[in-house]
């Protein structure tokens, strides 16, 4: 089991340069500890989010030797796939082979009407774009003809380091999603905020699709993290940020598992402390992180230390610190899949 690191921030944080150059310093710290990813997400038109992810990744590479660099995730069906496929294995050149792309349609018209796609047809644009990725990085030349688009006789200069491309592992909270990436993906991503029962039965979904598919299941589960000491302090520095970040995505239409809540302000800090937030002394958060192994099955985490609002970086190094000594040496493997599945 490997456990890497989300990286969430953007203009509401603060100076731009400033938070920026935070993000190296904690991409360079999960490389000294041990965590196995830096990667970068985005919304589009959100001051909560940068909106360039494959950029930062670039300079997450160049200051890191061993963490995966990329995303969890990009919206893909906002790019030209050409494009996105020559970024990603410019990246993959130049980490070294350490390229790892995360993909997903996204949740927000908005990320669509900013960039001028069109939201309507987004599952035909990114089943294609991903189909696009695999024939650009497995061959030297391709052509590809369906609905949205058609490409004749092209390469990607440079290829990937690996003849079978840059990983490709897609996010889904759909039926259609899970099957998509039980089709088409290295993996399937949660969400950061879907609680331990709803992850194991959409995992389940998703094992099912792979093996359809006759491709390798791996499930990667994106979590809000905060290892601590002192419980009091841990509450004064994570749960009001914390708090605030799940009601956002509440609002924006992220969490729907949350039966008899209409409203975010009735969303409290304890209901995602016991099911979704891997939060608590370093005994606690092997336990949980234990619990999501082997009850859902998977088989890698992503943890988000710092939120759109904060903690301060200072903070967050602290925590990831803790972590990387005392929680990540005690981590066992996934569990089996067919144990899982029992």
């Amino acid at each position: 089991m490997s456990v890497g690191v989300l990286f969430t921030q953007g203009l509401v944080t603060g100076d731009p340069h400033t938070v920026l150059g935070e993000i190296l310093e904690q991409a360079e710290a999960a490389d000294r500890l041990g965590f196995s990813a830096a990667l970068t997400t985005e919304h589009k038109y959100s001051d909560e989010y940068f909106g360039s992810p494959l950029h930062l990744s670039f300079a997450i590479a160049a200051r890191t030797r061993n963490v995966k660099v990329g995303t969890a995730i990009a919206i893909a069906p906002l790019y030209n796939p050409v494009e996105l496929a020559q970024d990603a294995a410019m990246l993959d050149q130049l980490s070294g082979g350490r390229a790892w792309l995360g993909l997903g349609v996204g949740y927000m018209p908005v990320d669509y009407s900013t960039v001028g796609v069109s939201w309507d047809d987004r599952a035909q644009r990114f089943d294609e774009t991903v189909r696009i990725l695999r024939a650009a990085h497995t061959n030297e030349r391709f052509s590809f003809s369906d609905t949205i688009y058609s490409f004749d006789d092209v390469s990607v200069i440079p290829r990937p380091v690996r003849p079978e491309g840059v990983p490709l592992h897609l996010a889904a909270w759909t039926p259609g999603g899970l099957r998509r990436a039980g089709r088409l993906a290295d993996g399937w991503i949660t969400n950061a905020l879907m609680s331990l029962d709803t992850m194991k039965a959409m995992a389940d979904q998703y094992r099912e699709a792979a093996a359809a598919g006759g491709r390798d299941p791996h499930v990667t589960s994106i979590r809000f993290c905060w290892p601590y000491r002192d419980r009091e302090a841990a509450l004064a520095k994570f749960g009001d940020t914390a708090l605030a970040m799940a009601r956002t995505l509440f609002d924006y239409g992220a969490i729907t598992d949350l039966p008899g809540v209409t409203s975010s302000d009735q969303i409290t800090l304890e209901e995602f402390v016991r099911d979704r937030f891997v939060f608590g002394t370093p005994e606690e958060c092997v336990d949980t992180i234990g619990r999501f192994r082997d009850q859902a099955g998977v088989d890698d985490f992503l943890m988000i230390f710092r939120y759109p609002t904060g903690p301060d970086n200072a903070a967050v190094l602290e925590a990831m610190e803790l972590f990387g000594t005392e929680v990540l040496p005690q981590l066992e493997p996934a569990a089996d899949p067919a144990a899982v599945r029992a």
